[in-house]
């Protein structure tokens, strides 16, 4: 049955992750709005063909594309996705009787939804990655995106509660993917820093990505995710490098 409820979600050539997404959320969906930063696959096509309203802008930063994409919201409520994440069939049940409940769903104003993500297909439960708690249901004059560049989260004004379910999130397929996207991350990451009037040394720039490694791989547990745990200490080292590299030398953004 569909809610009050608009579904939001960014695009950049999703072909492969958007059909699994938006069937997720079929049956719940009052309607589809997806703002797109210039695919060139058949990204467009499946949404359309899913009934969802698609627009396109350009991407500067994710704080900025993310406001443009809930002003374009018409429901009262906005639950936010990535192409790359499904609900689960518990989390799906977990929102239809939130609508039903008309003292929980006046209450609150956003919803808290734990995030599973998985690595080259493993689900990943240590390493920093789990548990991961989001707000991404809100109430749409309540709620609003974080102003930053990057790693940015929904602020709602108003009492939060927490659903049942997880957000199953297929990050990563492929090494050859996170490669991609660290460049994209880090060049943002390091220009919000310099917003904040951060600075970096030569020494950061190598001692920050092993404590970085050695933070994801022992402290956060990341040696129980087996040669997964491994990687992701690997590549986190090297997305940390690469963001005070930025840093040091901004020229690199150009």
């Amino acid at each position: 049955m569909p809610l009050p409820l608009s579904i939001c979600i960014l695009t950049l050539n999703e072909e492969r992750n958007l059909p699994e997404c938006l069937a997720s959320v079929a049956e719940i969906a009052g309607e589809i709005v997806v703002l797109d930063s210039g695919s060139t696959d058949r990204t467009r096509e499946i949404a359309e063909g899913a009934g969802a309203r698609f627009h396109v802008h350009p991407f500067d930063d994710f704080g900025s594309q993310h406001t443009r994409l809930f002003a374009l919201a018409k429901e009262e409520w906005i639950l936010n996705l990535d192409a790359d994440e499904r609900l689960s069939p518990e989390l799906l049940r977990s929102i239809g009787d939130l609508f039903l409940d008309p003292e929980r769903i006046g209450r609150f104003q956003g919803f808290f939804m734990n995030r599973l993500n998985y690595f080259i297909g493993k689900p990943i439960r240590h390493s920093g990655w789990a548990p991961d708690p989001l707000l991404r249901l809100f109430r749409r004059r309540s709620g609003r995106m974080e102003p930053r560049l990057v790693h940015n989260k929904i602020l709602v004004d108003g009492e939060t509660g927490t659903l049942s379910g997880t957000l199953i999130h297929h990050t990563y397929r492929s090494l050859d993917s996170y490669v991609a996207k660290s460049a994209k991350y880090a060049k943002l990451s390091a220009q919000e820093m310099r917003k904040k009037g951060r600075q970096a040394s030569l020494v950061a720039l190598f001692t920050h990505p092993v404590g970085m490694a050695l933070k994801m791989y022992v402290m956060r547990r990341g040696f129980l995710d087996g040669k997964e745990g491994v990687f992701l200490a690997v590549l986190y080292s090297y997305y940390t490098f690469l963001k005070y590299l930025y840093l040091i030398y901004p020229q690199g953004e150009e």
